[in-house]
């Protein structure tokens, strides 16, 4: 049976959790059963009081454009190794797609393990993550130490990042003081820390600060600097799958580009989704330079799509990760229109 185990139950799932994912120290199992497990939902399928399959709902606060959206983050995906190729991540998934649409999410996003695994369920990568280190200028001048996190500093280290993230990107989880307490908790049970990053003077100016996990900092978990003190140290990476849920509220932040010839344009599009009925179908798009609004074509109209699209090409497009393969003529319709510019998300539970 599918179900969303409810709080005190949801201890139940540790024992699959420590299955599937062997590697993680019990000290973060931990830190995840009292921290994220609190503020969750878990999906699960139980057999006989065991739960045999299950995903997590983590929510996040993300900034869109000039929105803020509650959107799920899907981790601990996992099958006890006895029941896989059942079909139950598919029940799990589809189940989960049908609950954040009626919650009209907008999308969701995931980091895989393996992206051939979510790739048949329409997920598509939305978000490369760069490779950064401080350049020998951020070596040199700057003094560093842990984030006190019972301290002030947590609201501190948010301002900061935002003030970084918003130059850069138009989506991104939001930061608060809440967001960084967490992440301490986070990368501590890891052997890690959250360090600041100050200026050498009499200002100590906070100018960066670096989580990591391992004490010998072996794993980066968030970077973020002014750019005068960061090198990179690679090319990005493909870190972040996500997938349109809503539809309608996804392209409702989506724009027509301020250079473009038109300020308004109308055309209808074929939008092909196997897993989100709702999602299926032909829809009239309004767009403007402020955003869009879409409404479905009934079955009684019969008209050609100017647009046909699957939903991860729709996603990958409009999140500013590739632009679709279309004719030349239709290329005038998808160069008029402006795709998000900018994802940043590190998350990782």
């Amino acid at each position: 049976m599918i179900q969303y185990l409810k709080q005190d139950e949801k201890i139940k799932s540790r024992a699959l959790y420590e299955e599937v994912f062997p590697d993680d120290q019990e000290s973060f199992v931990d830190f995840y059963y009292a921290d994220r497990a609190k503020k969750n939902k878990i999906l699960a399928s139980v057999e006989d009081g065991e739960v045999v399959a299950m995903l997590h709902r983590n929510p996040y606060q993300v900034v869109v454009k000039d929105q803020v959206w509650k959107i799920d983050y899907i981790a601990c995906v996992g099958t006890t190794p006895r029941r896989r190729h059942q079909g139950y991540m598919s029940r799990l998934l589809s189940r989960c797609f049908a609950d954040m649409h009626m919650e009209r999410m907008g999308f969701s996003f995931l980091v895989p393990a393996h992206p051939s695994i979510y790739r048949p369920f329409d997920f598509t990568y939305i978000c490369d993550l760069p490779q950064r280190a401080l350049n020998e200028r951020g070596q040199s001048h700057l003094n560093s130490r842990a984030c006190i996190e019972s301290s002030g500093e947590c609201k501190d280290v948010a301002r900061f990042a935002v003030q970084q993230l918003e130059k850069q990107y138009e989506v991104y989880t939001l930061r608060d003081e809440e967001y960084y307490r967490s992440l301490c908790r986070e990368v501590r049970s890891g052997d890690g820390d959250l360090v600041l990053l100050r200026t050498r003077d009499d200002s100590e100016e906070l100018v960066g600060i670096s989580a990591y996990y391992g004490a010998q900092g072996q794993e980066v978990r968030e970077f973020i600097t002014l750019p005068e003190y960061q090198k990179d140290t690679g090319s990005p990476k493909p870190s972040v799958m996500g997938r349109i849920i809503h539809l309608e509220q996804f392209l409702s932040v989506i724009r027509l580009k301020e250079d473009s010839e038109v300020s308004q344009m109308e055309l209808l599009i074929e939008v092909k989704d196997g897993f989100i009925r709702q999602n299926e179908g032909i829809f009239r798009w309004k767009l403007d330079r402020n955003g869009s609004e879409v409404s479905r074509v009934s079955r009684e109209e019969t008209f050609q799509p100017e647009l046909s699209i699957g939903i991860a090409d729709l996603t990958s497009w409009l999140f500013g990760y590739s632009i679709p393969q279309v004719s030349y003529h239709k290329q005038e319709i998808v160069d008029k229109i402006q795709p998000l510019q900018g994802v940043y998300f590190d998350e990782i539970v």
